[in-house]
């Protein structure tokens, strides 16, 4: 009987700028972290020649950080796609969708 290994539970925000569809060409939302400021990500459905998905580290002119993600062919992009890899990127157990702000706003 050995011990479980429990990872800490982590809930954060999200907000997507469009209306989420099952099957979407690009995303564009802001989320945030526990104690940390709104970020942006982006997901792209152009150049889908990579395999899997690729989570590319941003910083815009403004100085905002985020996230570039760039989807593979096989995978649709919608809330749940974009949050399942979002949450093995960042270590988020749980998104919360709210309205927070305008991602290019914050670019």
């Amino acid at each position: 009987m050995g011990a479980t290994d429990s990872k800490p539970e982590m809930r954060a925000e999200i907000s997507y700028d469009l209306v989420m569809d099952d099957d979407m060409e690009f995303v564009e939302g802001t989320y945030r972290l526990p104690g940390m400021d709104w970020q942006v990500v982006i997901v792209s459905s152009f150049a889908r020649d990579v395999p899997v998905p690729q989570v590319v580290p941003q910083q815009w002119n403004s100085g905002v950080t985020g996230l570039f993600i760039r989807m593979s062919q096989a995978e649709r992009i919608n809330a749940e796609s974009v949050e399942r890899i979002l949450s093995a990127t960042l270590g988020v157990s749980e998104w919360e969708r709210v309205r927070g702000p305008d991602s290019m706003q914050r670019r």
